[in-house]
């Protein structure tokens, strides 16, 4: 066990890292960031519950777990969790990290799907660099996702939850929390996130040859914009919106409006 984890002595995405210009962002517009936040809202109240709990010494449905500053325990310490997990879901920030820096918890995510695992790994782009975002739609072997997710944890096996812990001593700590409410509060945010998730091996270039119109069409997804707003804004029939979003889909090769709006935005940066 202790030699297979060093092997592989990621994190599961813990660490991940991002993208900064604007060319990679994922186009999460304010009312779908907002309506993660809100979602986020329960799970960030039962977090500073179980903290204040933990701190005064009560009886707990949490674990906490406090590391020194290389992080070296940290990365054993969710390495074992994540191996002995059936499913395991993520959300990750890609802030602060480097593509080398997400080596090891990318090797880690391989073997767990190869052995089994049920893995959906949620990053959040909004800030990090071009470099690592390409390496996530790279990957078309993992189910990688580029979503909103302003709060990073893991659920392990649907009944566990780990998130940042209290500061102890001016240490980092993570706090595996479990019980109906942590859990319930958990899926309710990444429910909202999942809404803003696009498969992040859909953003792969691709030639298509987009009518004006579709290249219009295919700005406006990338501002979120509704069928209905569409059809207003270029003078269409809602009829006519939807025949040429589905042949829009077709020519980029994506299964959903916002992987269109983004993955066009991406191939015309400077648009």
């Amino acid at each position: 066990m202790d030699r297979e984890r060093d092997r592989i002595s990621g994190v599961g995405g813990w660490f991940a890292t991002g993208v900064g210009m604007a060319r990679s962002r994922v186009l999460v517009h304010f009312p779908s960031r907002q309506q993660v936040w809100d979602a986020s809202l329960r799970l960030q109240v039962v977090r500073a519950r179980c903290c204040d709990e933990w701190a005064a010494g009560h009886p707990v449905d949490a674990e906490v777990e406090v590391f020194g500053s290389d992080h070296l325990g940290m990365r054993h310490w969710l390495h074992d969790l994540c191996w002995n997990a059936g499913e395991l879901v993520t959300v990750t920030s890609t802030q602060c990290q480097t593509v080398e820096g997400f080596a090891p918890s990318h090797k880690l995510n391989q073997v767990l799907v190869e052995r089994g695992t049920r893995m959906t790994s949620f990053f959040d782009t909004d800030a990090g660099s071009d470099t690592m975002t390409d390496f996530l739609i790279a990957a078309e072997d993992l189910p990688y996702y580029l979503a909103c997710g302003p709060i990073q944890l893991k659920l392990l096996d649907g009944e566990r939850v780990v998130v940042e812990g209290p500061v102890v001593e001016g240490r980092r700590s993570l706090m595996l929390m479990s019980g109906r409410e942590a859990v319930n509060a958990a899926g309710q945010y990444l429910r909202a996130v999942r809404e803003t998730a696009v498969r992040a091996s859909e953003l792969r270039e691709a030639d298509a040859d987009l009518t004006s119109r579709q290249q219009v069409i295919a700005e406006l997804l990338g501002e979120g914009c509704t069928d209905d707003q569409i059809a207003e804004r270029i003078g269409l029939s809602v009829r006519s919106v939807r025949y040429e979003v589905a042949r829009l889909l077709d020519a980029l090769n994506v299964r959903t409006r916002f992987a269109a709006g983004v993955r066009y935005a991406r191939s015309h940066p400077e648009d």
